[in-house]
């Protein structure tokens, strides 16, 4: 009789939706952070549906610029449809952003604007997202190239050009990942390559989680990169272009 692990029967068998969400709902109860930083994508707003369900409130800050950027406009739509989701939204000044690209230029600019607008508001910690389109092949050149070498590229990266970033720019605030809980990327690590993209769909797993929970413009909308959410340019996607 097998006595450790428990779950053993499990080992290399199919995983289901209900196991992911499991493992999820499971991990934000454990963290028991009430805050989120939220895009309005189908990954924050999927956190967002099970925190709502799991906590009495639940705080939602979202930062774009201009005001017409469609991380707010998809955030604002997604918050509204829970009672108890308080939405904060941070839309940095021109001079803001122009201020910290000419004292630090680079990708992390929205980062560290954004952690230093939740350190003025208080809030000490926070749940964010970084690490699903990694594991759930979330990237257009995913779709492009469903390949192993594309995957693991990114999964490669995900350390060095994300998390570390992270960990530097968000300082004394402490940010917790519940997609790359163990649980949770144990289970993730078992979906083969092809369940999770192909050459018209990427993650595929997670718009399947978010059917009947979040609007199809949600899970169809256009992907943007955390700091995107500065890109001026990328204001001209409003949210009837998707509707």
């Amino acid at each position: 009789m097998i006595a450790y692990p428990e779950h053993w029967a499990e080992v290399g068998q199919p995983i289901s939706i209900e196991q992911i969400e499991a493992a999820l709902i499971l991990a934000l109860s454990e963290i028991n952070c009430r805050c989120l930083s939220f895009s309005g994508g189908l990954d924050s707003s999927l956190v967002l549906y099970f925190m709502a369900t799991i906590f009495d409130k639940v705080t939602a800050f979202t930062i774009g610029f201009p005001e017409t950027h469609p991380d707010i406009e998809y955030s604002r739509l997604v918050a509204k449809m829970f009672g108890n989701v308080e939405h904060e939204v941070f839309i940095p000044s021109a001079d803001e952003v122009a201020r910290e690209l000419e004292k630090k230029p680079g990708p992390d600019v929205g980062v560290r604007l954004f952690y230093r607008f939740l350190a003025k508001e208080g809030v000490p910690r926070i749940i964010a997202c970084d690490g699903i389109d990694e594991y759930m092949a979330g990237y257009y050149d995913h779709q492009q190239h469903p390949d192993e070498e594309t995957y693991y590229k990114y999964i490669r990266r995900l350390r060095d050009e994300q998390l570390k970033p992270l960990n530097d720019n968000s300082k004394g605030i402490r940010v917790y990942l519940p997609y790359l809980d163990d649980r949770v990327l144990c289970l993730l690590a078992q979906i083969p390559l092809a369940d999770k993209v192909d050459s018209e769909n990427r993650k595929k797993v997670m718009a399947q989680m978010a059917e009947h929970r979040l609007p199809r413009k949600v899970v169809e909308r256009w992907k943007y990169g955390f700091c995107d959410a500065l890109g001026i340019k990328k204001a001209r996607y409003r949210i009837e272009s998707v509707a």
